[in-house]
């Protein structure tokens, strides 16, 4: 714990700090205590190992602190007390800590058809390479109005995209291209067909106390229903240039010219097609704009920028920048495309909508786009098989 402006620090009082963090992405937050930037206890939590009792007795210091994490909810809970002792005197009680939610952290860890486990989507091609898994875990973003440590991102999508609408929960498992010996990514590079592209599987959790209808769908008709694509064009702003690139450390300036929503075109399949044992609506958008991750090395370029405490571990999971020679100018746009499987279930507290496509620049070949759908329709085959609408 070295590199303390790494992690989220939540100020206790008397010189002790809680900090956090989300270092690898999967089912893991590492938390720890530090005492005047001194560093005598940290600990990893994860949906296994979600409870720990912290016991330091130090010459000058005492602290009994009981700390659960659910790292579904992105909340750290804490419950106990900190004793100092003077040079000469009695020990001093300075906190004594009812059990409450200390922190709110985003990254969550993720659901996705009832299930943490999931099936990588892969694209395998001679002519495109192997994809890249970002992350080892399906992520979860809260969008709604409260702070979040370690990433903001969902306050701020909620803020600048859905102010009018509901709070949602967004999970997310999303893949893109490969990356270079040195950790360089395809998708910041913008001489690749890879460039700004990724493709994967979502699932939106909408609450029933605050939706009347499933996320991206104008109403609840099974089968039968529209697509809301106000809903999933939003959306789509949404985790390209900020789920996706501000995290990456694209800054916020660079990113307002292209956080309107595009006057896009759209288009809904006039019905459902089988895919494993359901079926599923399939759907088109075309000309979305969006920010890139591209960061130039020319002088006078602008410059990636730390929006959260995870930035260097988000670049990692891309792939690092990749400046090119004759392409001085940073985080240029990309017009994309996308097709997208879509199908919702419901529950007594919320609607579920699962999103399953890929994307590519309107000027690249169709077969790309077309590779990526093999891959995800291979997913929800294998690993969604009953999650579309019923066939019969």
């Amino acid at each position: 714990m070295a590199d303390t402006t790494a992690y989220h620090k939540l100020k206790l009082g008397y010189g002790l700090e809680l900090r956090c963090t989300m270092d690898s992405l999967d089912d893991s937050v590492l938390v720890a205590i530090a005492w005047h930037n001194i560093v005598p206890w940290e600990g990893r939590f994860s949906r296994r190992d979600d409870h720990k009792t912290v016991r330091l007795a130090l010459p000058f210091l005492r602290i009994e602190l009981g700390l659960w994490t659910n790292v579904f909810s992105g909340e750290i809970e804490g419950k106990g007390y900190v004793a100092v002792r003077p040079l000469a005197g009695k020990w001093l009680p300075v906190l004594d800590i009812p059990r409450k939610v200390l922190v709110r952290f985003d990254p969550a860890v993720g659901e996705i058809g009832g299930s943490v486990e999931f099936v990588e989507p892969v694209v395998d091609d001679p002519t495109y390479g192997r994809s890249q898994l970002c992350t080892p875990a399906i992520l979860r973003l809260h969008v709604d109005a409260g702070e979040r440590a370690i990433s903001d991102a969902g306050r701020l999508v909620k803020e600048k995209l859905f102010k009018d609408r509901g709070p949602f929960v967004f999970n997310t498992v999303a893949c893109v291209g490969p990356l270079d010996e040195d950790g360089r990514g395809a998708y910041p590079n913008p001489n690749s067909i890879w460039f700004n592209v990724f493709f994967g599987c979502y699932q939106i959790d909408a609450p029933k106390s605050a939706w009347d209808r499933p996320f991206g769908y104008v109403s609840a008709d099974e089968a039968e229903s529209k697509i809301c694509f106000d809903d999933v064009t939003r959306l789509g702003e949404a985790d390209w240039n900020f789920f996706s690139n501000w995290m990456y450390g694209v800054p916020l300036e660079k990113i307002e010219p292209y956080g309107a929503i595009d006057p896009v075109d759209t288009h809904q399949e006039p019905a459902p097609v089988p895919i494993g044992n359901t079926l599923w609506h399939t759907a088109t958008i075309e000309k979305a704009i969006c920010v890139s991750t591209y960061e130039s090395d020319a002088p006078g370029a602008a410059r990636l920028v730390r929006n959260s405490v995870i930035d260097e571990v988000w670049r990692r999971a891309f792939g690092l920048p990749n400046p090119q020679e004759g392409n001085s100018d940073s985080f240029v746009p990309t017009t994309l495309r996308a097709r997208l499987h879509m199908a919702y279930s419901e529950d007594d507290d919320a609607y579920h909508t699962m999103i399953c496509g890929g994307t590519a620049v309107v000027t690249t070949e169709a077969k790309f786009l077309g590779t990526q759908m093999a891959a995800v329709e291979t997913v929800i085959e294998t690993g969604y098989a009953d999650a579309g609408f019923p066939s019969a």
